[in-house]
Formats: structure tokens, C-alpha cells, sequence
């Protein structure tokens, strides 16, 4: 039998790597790996995606899982995308934490603004 928290996680990530997608990315859901697990999303190199749908956010929790997704994949940038409940999948919210937000500043503005955060 299906659990249907696991069936919704599912969906949601689903939902997600169809919206980036229809944005024009090379994305997909990946399947799980255990203790090396590289995130939710695959296909975009510099990003590790952890993807939630539960009833109740831990923002601390999701963003610390992103960036250790970022960590086993090799990626730049670790984001967590998060469900609002009875919203669709481009309500949903994008968090990092701000050192990650800094390096993706100092890379769209090809580190013409200097980054003061540690790397």
C-alpha cells in the first residue's frame, strides 16, 4: 500500500521539475539515494533542490538539507522549494540561506559587485 504523504512528496516534486521545465530547463525528478542523496531535482548542474510538501514548514531544517544535497552533489547553490498548502506548484517558496544567496549574486553580476560573504 502507497503512503500517501510519500505520494504527495512525490507529486509535488514532479509538479516542480514540470514547471521548470515548461521554463525551458533540463529538469527532472530524481529518484532517492540514501546518504549520498544529491536532491530532488535533477539537471540543473549548479543547483541541488530539496523539495517539501508538508503541512507544516521548517524553513531552518529544509535550507540546511538543501545545502548538504549542494554538498553530495557538487553543486553551487543548495534551495529548498516548499508547498503552500492549497496553492499550485508557482506559489510555491524558494528558499537559500543568504551566504548561498550572496555566491548566486556574485555570479548573475559576473562578480562585478564584490561578495563580502565566506566562502
Amino acid at each position: 500500500m502507497v503512503n500517501p504523504n510519500k505520494a504527495k512528496g512525490t507529486a509535488f516534486e514532479s509538479d516542480v521539475a514540470k514547471m521548470l521545465q515548461s521554463w525551458g530547463f533540463d529538469a527532472w525528478r530524481m529518484a532517492q539515494t540514501g546518504s549520498e542523496d544529491q536532491g530532488d531535482i535533477g539537471g540543473l548542474k549548479d543547483w541541488a533542490f530539496e523539495v517539501r510538501n508538508r503541512a507544516k514548514l521548517d524553513l531552518a531544517k529544509n535550507v540546511d538539507d538543501a545545502n548538504d544535497r549542494a554538498r553530495c552533489k557538487g553543486s553551487r547553490y543548495g534551495v529548498t522549494v516548499m508547498k503552500r498548502r492549497g496553492r499550485p506548484v508557482e506559489d510555491a517558496y524558494v528558499a537559500m540561506d543568504m551566504q548561498t544567496f550572496c555566491h548566486l549574486l556574485g555570479h548573475i553580476y559576473d562578480d562585478e559587485t564584490e561578495c563580502f560573504c565566506d566562502s
